[in-house]
């Protein structure tokens, strides 16, 4: 029985030292993290085709000093791997309690959207990235809609001098005002007359318009000649400087009507009530849908981390367990000697 006693002791003791190696964490490493990250585009940028982006990331050390710290970032294609614009900076050393804030500039074309990649590595391990959406508008575009957005259509026809010629001579007519002091830009007519029986386009150019006068209203004409007898799908877009701010689209019916055989033998005429007389009207244009007025941009996610995992340190358990097998030592040796 006292032999048994003593071997519980020593299971007792082992079991202390190996509770103590477990609970004696070790310090844990420093690393670096990504706090958060800004999207700028700074004021001032002229009309352009490009828009300098401004990417601003908040950088942390955790637990301890780090060094070697390098800082990536990139713009990639939204949802693709294909990259755009990259900078690499290295940042050096980073003292836990002080967020470093870092400034990378990229210029990225307008009218697309991008994915913004910023990854931190430390002594050449990546040890946390991140992305951001951002859409950039077209900002030539809009910086035109600004001149030709007090020009309005206030009417448009479409008529013939004679409706049984062949080929038809066809009037687009419309009335523009500019509601604005200062003259319009110079205006133009693009035109696209489908043929709706057979499908081919009868008629598509663009035509000048001229100016219009500040708080004055103009009738533009434009004249255009078809084959008579059939249908027509007539597209207009009214341009300034190069931009379109109103479109149309209407048809026009010129093809005979239906003949069919009246009792006696004699042909007659089916009245259609759909068909077109002169002057026929199409409706009147509306402006076209102006763009995002500013970039869009998401929320800043982290996508991985690679923080290290913490280790155990060997020191005060090894003394603990030393201790520990002395005194089952001491235990079975005083259980001898009873």
């Amino acid at each position: 029985m006292r032999g048994l006693s003593g071997a519980a002791a020593v299971v007792i003791l082992l079991s202390l030292v190996l509770a103590a190696g477990c609970t004696s964490p070790q310090p844990q490493a420093g690393y670096v993290t990504i706090r958060s990250m800004d999207i700028s585009i700074p004021d001032g940028q002229p009309p352009s085709n490009v828009t300098t982006v401004v990417v601003i990331p908040y950088l942390d050390a955790v637990y301890a000093d780090v060094d070697s710290v390098d800082l990536q970032v990139s713009a990639k294609e939204a949802g693709t791997d294909i990259v755009v614009a990259e900078t690499v900076l290295p940042i050096g050393n980073l003292t836990p309690g002080k967020t470093m804030k870092e400034e990378v500039s990229l210029v990225l074309e307008n009218g697309r959207r991008y994915d913004i990649w910023v990854k931190v590595w430390q002594g050449g391990r990546m040890r946390e990235s991140g992305s951001v959406n951002v859409y950039l508008p077209d900002r030539t575009v809009i910086e035109r809609r600004l001149a030709y957005s007090l020009l309005s259509v206030t009417a448009l026809d479409v008529m013939t001098p004679d409706l049984a010629a062949d080929p038809i001579t066809l009037d687009i007519v419309t009335t523009i005002t500019n509601g604005g002091r200062a003259s319009s830009g110079n205006l133009a007519m693009e035109i696209r007359v489908v043929n709706l029986q057979t499908g081919i386009t009868a008629v598509r150019e663009s035509r000048p318009l001229g100016t219009i006068t500040g708080e004055r209203a103009a009738e533009k004409q434009v004249r255009v000649t078809v084959p008579n007898g059939y249908d027509y799908e007539i597209s207009i877009r009214l341009i300034e400087g190069g931009a379109a701010f109103a479109t149309s689209t209407g048809r026009i019916t010129l093809a005979p009507p239906p003949q069919v055989v009246i009792a006696g033998g004699q042909s007659g005429v089916v009245l259609d009530s759909a068909r077109s007389t002169s002057p026929v009207s199409l409706p009147v244009p509306t402006s076209t849908p102006a763009g995002p007025s500013s970039a869009e941009v998401g929320q800043f996610k982290v996508q991985s981390s690679g923080a290290p995992t913490p280790t155990q340190a060997p020191g005060f358990s090894v003394a603990l367990a030393v201790v520990g097998l002395l005194g089952a030592g001491a235990a079975m040796r005083a259980g001898r000697r009873r």
